[in-house]
């Protein structure tokens, strides 16, 4: 699956995300951006609105865990178990970016097997949000793939 494909299905099945108009920009076998516009996502003072930025920190996580899982599995199911947020100082990016590190391999192979032999599994995975040169915004996230 790629970049355009994912940003397809948030257009089609997460109108909230949409909204927003949070797109994947780039994954590699190391990061995974998210971007989404101020201008779709500013409080009443012109700055990146913290429940937005919550929403993008988030789907930088998510995307990255959907695009391994659609991999393998053609319908993933994957729930969002915990989701903690920490705001260092305002965000005032025209473009708002979201930076999720991919886990390696081998955490996905073990992420894999332990799903293979119970039909469950997580994983905590992380992102950050840069503005003026500092995280503006860390996020830590604990994601459940379930079987159907």
């Amino acid at each position: 699956m790629s970049c355009l494909d994912i940003n397809e299905y948030i257009s089609k099945y997460l109108p909230g995300v949409d909204a927003c108009k949070i797109k994947v920009e780039k994954k590699d076998n190391k990061t995974l951006i998210v971007n989404a516009p101020l201008e779709n996502n500013h409080n009443d003072r012109g700055i990146a609105f913290g429940g937005n930025l919550y929403n993008i920190a988030l789907m930088a996580c998510w995307s990255t865990m959907y695009l391994e899982c659609k991999k393998r599995i053609n319908k993933p199911n994957i729930l969002t178990r915990d989701g903690q947020i920490r705001y260092r100082h305002q965000c005032v990016q025209k473009n708002i970016q979201a930076i999720c590190n991919v886990p390696n391999e081998r955490q996905w192979e073990g992420f894999f097997a332990h799903f293979e032999k119970t039909g469950k599994t997580s994983l905590s995975l992380s992102s950050k949000i840069i503005s003026n040169n500092e995280i503006a915004v860390f996020f830590e996230g604990v994601f459940v793939l379930l079987d159907e």
